[in-house]
């Protein structure tokens, strides 16, 4: 049996559904950025020789950074996708909204802790 005219527009699947999609896309996206600057904030300082540009150390011999200073950059991402992935464990159907979250949380984390990263280890000189 065919449906008969056109479908009756609905606020919950035509408004609300595609508003709340985009806010939890970027939400995650925006929550990815906050997490990297709150690691960056809370990571250990390095030795202060670090903060010379890695071309112009001219043979420093400089201890590697502390294993705090990894686990701190790390543990936003791993927490993420153990949460996810308990998500797309037992959510059934709705296993794809748990790995979009994942996704973009990483795209809007990782760029930026590698910037960071590559800031404190690499040095930086504004000059």
């Amino acid at each position: 049996m065919m449906a008969s005219g056109t479908p009756k527009f609905s606020w919950r699947s035509e408004v609300i559904g595609p508003l709340a999609a985009s806010a939890a896309v970027l939400g995650t996206l925006v929550l990815g950025f906050y997490a990297a600057r709150w690691a960056g904030g809370l990571a250990p300082d390095l030795d202060p020789g670090y903060a010379v540009p890695s071309h112009l150390r001219r043979g420093a011999d400089l201890p590697p950074p502390p294993t705090s200073y990894w686990v701190t950059w790390c543990a936003p991402p791993i927490v993420v996708a153990l949460l996810g992935g308990a998500g797309m464990l037992f959510a059934g159907r709705m296993r794809w909204i748990a790995f979009v979250g994942v996704l973009t949380f990483l795209v809007g984390y990782v760029p930026f802790a590698v910037f960071f990263v590559s800031l404190d280890i690499g040095g930086f000189a504004p000059t």
